[in-house]
């Protein structure tokens, strides 16, 4: 049991000294090319973009949740005080589709 103690404690030392040794170096010899900047520059604006393309994408979703979170609570507060029999109908009960307007204009799905 002690030869494992003192195994970990070597171990644990010898990485803190290679730790030690690998920061406290002065000389680098690192040569970084112009178009590295500009290519970290792509990538920060490509994950930018990238971001708000999906939450543009799923917008109606993430809207749609909150949405019926706040019509389920507001519902529970009104019913708080009623009797729990009471009867809904399935329109309450239906999910929304989560089509836009224009997606069920372009679908030929009305108002109706």
């Amino acid at each position: 049991m002690k030869l494992k103690q003192i195994a970990s404690g070597v171990r644990t030392g010898a990485l803190l000294a290679l730790l030690a040794w690998s920061l406290l170096s002065q000389n680098a010899h690192a040569y970084l090319d112009p178009g590295t900047g500009s290519y970290i520059l792509q990538v920060i604006l490509a994950a930018l973009f990238g971001a708000l393309f999906m939450l543009k994408v799923f917008w109606t979703r993430i809207t749609g949740f909150f949405r019926r979170r706040v019509s389920r609570s507001q519902e529970a507060g009104s019913q708080a005080g009623k009797a729990s029999e009471t009867s809904v109908s399935a329109a309450e009960n239906a999910e929304p589709s989560g089509d836009s307007p224009r997606q069920r204009a372009l679908l030929g799905k009305g108002d109706n």
